[in-house]
């Protein structure tokens, strides 16, 4: 395990040195002092460390911990962040989750056990993920694609993801791979798939990840997307409560990239905090296209029975298998909006069934006070009829404008 100190009093890096040595004595510790060493530059190699212990209050003027957490965690390959300060400052720790941190802890905890807990955590994930990313050549033997590096399977289904290093540049991306042939006995969600690279292929916008790279071959189709390592909107919420105008801000993006894959004929029909990534601080991209639904295609790949989607977000139309429109993606924005501003979705049960029959029959609940201006939004987004929804995304982002913030 790679550890990397950064702190501007030398005492403070002793402390931390001595602490993890006393722990992890065959660990590799490094030191790093921003007040004799300067901002570490773009080439820096974070990819080297496991582990970094960033000092808030680095000494310099031009930056502070925060903002070298930022460039830290927009590397390819990062290292885990534990942020370190002088202060027990709820709120800088919250934005320090915010921008990437992986845990923080107060300078005074270097000296209790809190602080091997915290260092332990970290350590245990690092090697969980520094597993996943080193598989047996089993794992990968049914399909080796040319010009990327496996580094870790994301999820295994009918199609598998996977975060690879593009050989070509060292760049690390996402990679969605289909096998063809043997097995694949569901055609309908292999064409299912095959839609969602030409969906990608042909379309360029600011707010829908874009395809770097894709194929058909005998065996397989895949294609690359750009990795995000800020993570996606799930990731962001569990870190706390975002503001109100980061709540608009976020889903009038989504609003943007949904009217791009609508002008196309396209229903996305999972829209959910886990589908919605960080490109940035600030920017975010609809991702996950592969149960989107080409309109215009005279098989429509419904099938009979079969519910695709995640049940918090999903329209009223989707549980009841009646034709679906781009009102349905409006429908689970509204979802997602209704949770970014009241902490939670706008319904929920304990099974299932009891989370269908609320999205068919039940209210939207309201949303606290202070929000009320937003509730005539949330009610029109989440309306149980499709007709009794706004006409199209276009019309929310007005009405969004006229909306006090």
């Amino acid at each position: 395990m790679r550890f990397l100190l950064i702190d501007d009093v030398p005492s403070q890096r002793w402390l931390l040195r001595k602490r993890i040595s006393q722990k992890w004595p065959d660990a590799g510790i490094e030191e790093y002092d921003p007040e004799k060493s300067g901002v570490p530059g773009p080439t820096f190699p974070w990819h080297d460390y496991d582990i970094v212990l960033l000092d808030y209050d680095l000494g310099l003027d031009q930056i502070n911990g925060l903002e070298l957490l930022s460039r830290i965690k927009g590397n390819a390959n990062p290292p885990m962040v534990i942020m370190v300060t002088g202060q027990n400052d709820e709120n800088l720790a919250a934005a320090a989750i915010r921008k990437g941190a992986d845990n923080y802890i107060a300078k005074y905890d270097a000296v209790t056990n809190l602080f091997f807990e915290t260092v332990a955590e970290a350590v245990k994930l690092r090697e969980a993920a520094l597993s996943a990313s080193k598989p047996g050549r089993g794992e990968f033997g049914n399909w080796e694609i040319p010009g990327f590096r496996p580094l870790a399977i994301i999820s295994k289904g009918v199609t598998t993801t996977l975060r690879c290093e593009r050989i070509a540049d060292h760049k690390d991306v996402i990679l969605k791979v289909q096998l063809v042939g043997k097995g694949d006995s569901n055609q309908a969600l292999l064409q299912r798939f095959i839609l969602e690279l030409n969906i990608l292929a042909d379309l360029k916008h600011a707010h829908v990840i874009e395809i770097l790279e894709h194929d058909v071959t005998q065996n397989m189709v895949y294609y690359a997307t750009e990795f995000m390592p800020r993570g996606d909107l799930a990731m962001r919420l569990k870190s706390g409560p975002v503001t109100v105008a980061e709540a608009v801000g976020i889903v009038a993006q989504v609003a943007s990239g949904l009217t791009a894959l609508h002008a196309k004929g396209i229903v996305h029909r999972d829209i959910k905090p886990n589908n919605i990534l960080f490109k940035d601080e600030k920017t975010v991209v609809i991702a996950d296209l592969g149960i989107a639904k080409d309109l215009s295609s005279l098989d429509a790949l419904t099938l009979v029975g079969e519910i695709l989607g995640t049940p918090y977000y999903m329209s009223p139309e989707q549980f009841n298998g009646r034709p679906i429109d781009p009102r349905s993606d409006m429908y689970s924005l509204g979802a997602v909006f209704y949770q970014l501003l009241a902490g939670t979705v706008p319904f929920v049960g304990n099974s299932f069934m009891e989370v269908v029959y609320k999205h068919n029959y039940d209210p939207v609940p309201p949303l606290p006070a202070e929000l009320s201006r937003f509730q005539p939004v949330v009610e029109k987004m989440l309306a149980k009829a499709p007709e009794q929804r706004y006409s199209d995304l276009s019309e929310l982002l007005a009405t969004l404008i006229g909306v006090r913030m």
